[in-house]
């Protein structure tokens, strides 16, 4: 039988002060603030579906939240001897996942070295003309990883054939057919401080794929998703919960769902489960600002919801039409104020210099933030990344206001974190000394970050041309 193992590698190389980076290994390839890592879900999902399939000798390797530097990797590689490996790529990581693999194919010529993540499945062959990878698994990781291991090349796969890159038919997984995930395959334990949660450890879960809106012009989840939504079955999503709870003992959820109320008897369904049987968890969830209503808001924050997120992006009517974003700025004030008056923490979510804004509306989106009664807010400058629809439209284009946003975002955090009225409602939640390096340490991550990416948006441009 193959050896397979996953890797959940550490973000390491050059860029911020030559410090590591906790990568998300998901459809959005981004990173976590803080320096702290967060479960690797779609590994430990691909692994629980590969040993439903029958390969059992799967293995997921924490070389993110264990801090396993690549010479390592290699080591403990040799020491397994797998048959293939996982090499999840993200945005900002490629780099260092091409010298990973160089290492991998001088240590175990042999081995077969899958590559997954957004990057490489919008272009397969940045990996495999220079040989770093002999497949890539494009979008969910699922059927593709199956189908190479059981040497079936037809769908969802690409690779070299005859010396041009071949790509088979995208199809999606009915998620009817997805086992729980291996949560037994990760130390669960370790994932802490997933930015501002009340209860450790944090475990991630979701009970959808997708989004229904699917057009968002800035948006790359179609990669993965297709254009589509799928909802998984009642039964399962109990069954991760009861496990959540009792197996593994985690005292929060963190549901990753593009859009978690697009199905609202589904959500209900969820929370009447988790009062019936008093499961006592506490989470977060993220959804658009048009898919909440009243009495879904109070009955998430009955079953344990305490926060909520909303992609409210701009505070210019004409950006949102422009982008495709499909919602109105009314409807986010409503969705705040339900949200609120529900009990929960509203997080904003921002992106400045979108195409449509002015220097006017970008001056005015901490305002806006501040307007709607968010909690926290997370200031993004527009980055065009491959396979969001403006990157296919537009890749070689500049925007008018990139240096102007790129600054505005800095101040945009400034002007909103550093209100005495924040800082002191953070003061009193401190709780311990972790809390407070925490709130520190990411205060100061996101902040230098953002002045980075303002002083080499030029090298990190280059990326995705």
């Amino acid at each position: 039988m193959p050896k397979i193992i996953l890797l959940d590698l550490l973000g390491c190389g050059k860029g911020l002060f030559n410090r590591h980076r906790h990568f998300l290994k998901d459809w959005t390839g981004g990173w976590m603030l803080g320096f702290f890592s967060f479960p690797p879900l779609d590994l430990i999902y691909a692994a629980s579906y590969l040993r439903k399939q029958g390969f059992s000798d799967v293995r997921v390797v924490e070389a993110n939240a264990k801090h396993i530097y690549p010479q390592e990797v290699i080591k403990l590689l040799r020491e397994e001897k797998p048959d293939f490996i996982l090499i999840p790529s993200t945005y900002f990581t490629l780099e260092a996942d091409l010298s990973l693999s160089r290492l991998i194919r001088k240590n175990l010529p042999e081995v077969k070295i899958i590559f997954s993540g957004p990057l490489v499945t919008y272009d397969p062959a940045i990996v495999l003309k220079d040989n770093s990878a002999d497949f890539v698994a494009l979008g969910e990781l699922e059927l593709p990883v199956l189908n190479i291991i059981k040497g079936n090349y037809s769908q969802n796969i690409a690779r070299l054939k005859d010396g041009q890159v071949v790509s088979g038919e995208r199809s999606l997984i009915d998620l009817k057919e997805l086992p729980v995930p291996a949560r037994d395959l990760i130390d669960n334990q370790l994932y802490k401080y997933a930015i501002f949660n009340r209860r450790n450890p944090v475990t991630p879960m979701t009970i959808s794929r997708g989004c229904p809106h699917s057009k968002c012009e800035f948006c790359n989840s179609n990669l993965y998703s297709l254009g589509q939504i799928r909802y998984r079955p009642l039964s399962s999503i109990t069954e991760e919960l009861d496990e959540i709870a009792h197996k593994y003992k985690i005292g929060e959820i963190f549901f990753r769902d593009q859009a978690f109320t697009a199905d609202k008897n589904l959500v209900a369904s969820v929370c009447e489960y988790m009062l019936s049987h008093k499961l006592n968890l506490l989470w977060r969830a993220q959804t658009r600002v048009d898919l909440v209503d009243k009495e879904i808001l109070s009955l998430m924050q009955q079953a344990g919801c305490y926060q909520i997120s909303f992609g409210f992006e701009s505070c210019s009517q004409y950006s949102l039409d422009l982008n495709n974003k499909g919602i109105t700025v009314e409807q986010s004030r409503t969705a705040a104020r339900l949200a609120k008056q529900a009990g929960l923490e509203v997080v904003g979510l921002f992106i400045y210099g979108m195409p449509g804004d002015t220097r006017s509306s970008i001056r005015k989106i901490s305002d806006f933030a501040v307007e709607l009664g968010t909690d926290y807010a997370n200031f993004k400058k527009f980055c065009v990344t491959p396979g969001s629809l403006f990157y296919d439209k537009h890749k070689k284009e500049a925007l008018a206001y990139s240096d102007f946003a790129s600054v505005s975002t800095i101040l945009g955090y400034l002007k909103f974190y550093l209100r005495p009225g924040f800082l002191f409602k953070q003061l009193v939640k401190i709780r311990s000394w972790n809390d407070f390096r925490f709130l520190i340490r990411i205060g100061l991550d996101e902040f230098l970050f953002q002045l980075y990416y303002a002083v080499n948006k030029n090298k990190l441009s280059s990326l995705f041309n």
